[in-house]
């Protein structure tokens, strides 16, 4: 078994902990991660040296570095995902949008846009709602470690009645919403579960109310494109080709080098 830095391990808990509680002081952080105040101390000064988080009045908070590690791992989630949605888009004819989590929020990664119909759903990159909002967003609370879907139910004013929502797209694997974010705009998302279980991104097809009796049939195309988004991480990794995730699966053999809405459900 490989060994472990208890130094190492002690910092990603502290930087994981400025993430979830920040800003926070080191006498906070202290008691947050059960260890010395000293230690705490010296473990935030360590990471503010190398901008992982930064010191402000109230505490230390999340600083630039990290920023700038999401924004290139969002560069290679969508290097990876956006053939699976444009092929998807294209399929099916309808808009297949991109969220992934952050801070209990779901923020729009990508989008691909079918122009099949005059009428369709269209996101901003870079827009955020709640993560108990809309399908994409249910869809990435009811994957995420159960402490953070109990903060999230924690701010809700009926948290019984999300928590059976949060049991209901867990046992099917999908969510579905309307009228939620913008009046007249249904959606279905599938959570994007990588092998260790986490999540970070889910997939969603949104639709005007005009053509909602069709979104269920999504569902298991958006499953398949979910699992061919996670084997072509993998794939990207190992250096082979890629899967569109529609039953078109090339030989995995390694690479030789040489009027629309403005929001959705």
């Amino acid at each position: 078994m490989a060994e472990v830095s208890l130094t190492g391990a002690q910092m990603l808990l502290v930087l994981e902990a400025v993430a979830e509680h920040g800003p926070v002081s080191a006498a906070e952080m202290a008691r947050i991660c059960d260890m010395n105040r000293t230690v705490a101390h010296r473990l935030l000064v360590t990471l503010a040296q190398r901008s992982y988080v930064k010191r402000g009045d109230k505490g230390y908070s999340l600083g630039p570095t990290v920023m700038r590690l999401a924004q290139l791992g969002q560069q290679h989630i969508r290097t990876v995902v956006k053939p699976i949605i444009v092929d998807l888009a294209e399929r099916y004819g309808e808009t297949v949008v991109v969220h992934g989590v952050s801070d209990l929020e779901a923020v729009v990664v990508d989008q691909a846009i079918a122009h099949k119909h005059l009428v369709r759903v269209e996101h901003r990159p870079g827009s955020r709602h709640p993560i108990h909002v809309g399908a994409s967003g249910w869809a990435l609370l009811a994957a995420q470690p159960e402490r953070v879907i109990s903060k999230a139910l924690a701010r809700l004013d009926n948290p019984e009645a999300a928590r059976l929502r949060v049991a209901e797209i867990q046992k099917a694997g999908y969510a579905v919403s309307h009228d939620e974010l913008q009046e007249g705009v249904h959606g279905v998302a599938v959570p994007v579960i990588d092998v260790d279980g986490s999540c970070e991104i889910t997939l969603a097809i949104l639709v005007p109310v005009t053509r909602a009796k069709s979104l269920l049939t999504f569902v298991e195309p958006l499953k398949s494109a979910a699992r061919a988004v996670i084997d072509n991480m993998n794939a990207n990794n190992l250096g082979l080709e890629p899967d569109n995730g529609m039953g078109d699966k090339p030989n995995r053999t390694r690479r030789q080098s040489g009027s629309t809405f403005s929001s959705a459900g």
